[in-house]
């Protein structure tokens, strides 16, 4: 059975207020090579991206819209990610975003959520 893995208007953060309560109060921040990731829950299904790829990192179009294909098809291929609002950052000017930082990234996501499921006192 082919399972559909897109990126449609509910898998994305679209509005300012929403990144800013991602970024303001994260209960989860991971780093990776030039990415860097906030997180927190959602009262949704699903995991949510939203993405900051700023021109003073990467000056070129073509790097910036590379970059965030990179991250976007991460994201899709990291199946079974907890219902959470997810910002990534590129914050190395001029670095190459290659798709394994990227992937690396969600795997230490849902590590550290799996971890802190598992010693929450709440769980079970």
């Amino acid at each position: 059975m082919d399972v559909r893995r897109d990126f449609g208007r509910a898998k994305r953060l679209l509005r300012k207020k929403q990144f800013d309560d991602v970024l303001r109060r994260a209960s989860v921040r991971a780093a990776r090579g030039p990415l860097r990731l906030a997180a927190r829950d959602n009262e949704l299904e699903m995991a949510r991206l939203g993405l900051i790829v700023g021109k003073r990192m990467l000056p070129r179009a073509v790097d910036r819209n590379r970059a965030k294909r990179v991250i976007r098809e991460s994201f899709r291929q990291a199946g079974g990610l907890p219902a959470m609002d997810i910002v990534v950052r590129v914050t190395v000017p001029a670095a190459r975003v290659t798709v394994a930082d990227a992937d690396k990234l969600f795997v230490t996501l849902a590590d550290i959520v799996e971890r802190r499921r598992g010693a929450s006192p709440r769980a079970g």
